[in-house]
């Protein structure tokens, strides 16, 4: 902790600016949820009702694979749809183009169970179901970006309670995975190397943001956060594309992605989250070798962004990334 009254932090990759409030730093059990969730009974649950396991087409779902832990099924009210790609026209200074793409929706079984919860292998299950969806959906014809999602408790958009993640392949490059590959680019450019490997390499050496790792993965809490308690899960080898984990990797990767969560849920009160992959684009594929995929974990402030925030596009954290490291290091799952 600095003598400071705050220090002001640039991520090396986005180029943007985080203030560390170290004169208003709070203790980490501060930031536990302050609001109960919602929870919303079995009998009453949308996924739970329509029978998503047993009788998922009763109710009108289709079906895009199964096993006994996870459903996909098609997001009756999807984001993106149809294979209209490419039909960009101008509205006056406005490019618009049909939102094209597909949207699926990945459901688990136990109602009550989020995956900081969930035993070793049905982790594994999820994440298995992650990366062979993405795969499917990287033959999509407008697939330029698959992006892949989870929101836990209602703070952090879920409108459904029962555990579910998302997936979505676009006919675009969202403008933020934009801003992190030409970041990750130019230092590649200047440096000759990759960013993010630097970034664990230096979080290796110092040992204070390290929440978890093991053999293939890491959990950090970033030096540049975007909010309290924010997370990053890293593969420690080089890799630019999500798709390309072996299952190694992947059971890796599911006892990290438990870690983190488990360590968020047991730690902060079940705090809501959002989290996703960052991955290279599936568009162009041998593009992108200088990127390093990640997940990028999300917890909701306790106070939404004011004035401030809004205004500078500046984020404010209100407890060092270190404290929370230390913090969720202690946490027992």
């Amino acid at each position: 902790m600095k003598s400071e009254l705050s220090e002001i932090r640039q991520d090396p990759v986005s180029k943007d600016w985080v203030i560390i409030a170290t004169g208003r730093s709070r203790r980490p059990d501060e930031f536990r949820a302050k609001t109960k969730k919602k929870e919303t009974a079995a009998a009453d649950c949308q996924f739970c009702r329509a029978d998503a396991f047993d009788n998922p087409e009763a109710s009108g779902n289709v079906v895009v694979s199964q096993n006994e832990w996870v459903t996909v099924i098609e997001n009756k009210y999807p984001l993106v749809a149809g294979d209209k790609c490419g039909l960009i026209v101008e509205k006056g200074p406005y490019e618009v183009q049909p939102g094209a793409g597909k949207h699926e929706v990945i459901i688990t079984r136990d109602h009550n169970r989020s995956l900081g919860q969930m035993s070793q292998e049905e982790a594994e299950q999820v994440v298995a179901a992650y990366l062979e969806q993405y795969k499917a959906l990287a033959n999509h014809d407008c697939s330029r970006y698959i992006l892949i999602f989870h929101n836990h408790g209602e703070e952090a958009g879920a409108s459904i309670s029962h555990p579910h993640s998302q997936i979505i392949a676009l006919p675009i490059i969202p403008g933020d995975v934009e801003r992190s590959l030409s970041g990750s680019r130019k230092y590649y450019e200047e440096k000759g190397g990759c960013i993010h490997c630097e970034m664990i390499r230096w979080e290796q050496k110092e040992k204070k943001r390290i929440v978890f790792e093991n053999d293939n993965m890491i959990v950090i809490t970033p030096f540049v956060p975007r909010t309290a308690f924010e997370l990053r899960i890293y593969p420690k080898e080089h890799s630019a594309y999500f798709e390309d984990i072996g299952e190694t990797e992947l059971g890796a990767l599911a006892e990290a992605l438990r870690e983190a969560l488990g360590r968020l849920y047991a730690g902060l009160d079940d705090i809501a989250y959002n989290f996703f992959v960052h991955t290279a684009p599936v568009f162009e594929r041998n593009r992108y070798g200088y990127y390093h995929w990640h997940i990028e974990i999300l917890p909701k402030a306790p106070t939404p962004p004011a004035g401030f925030e809004l205004g500078t596009d500046i984020d404010v954290s209100a407890i060092d990334p270190d404290e929370a490291a230390e913090y969720l290091r202690g946490v027992k799952i």
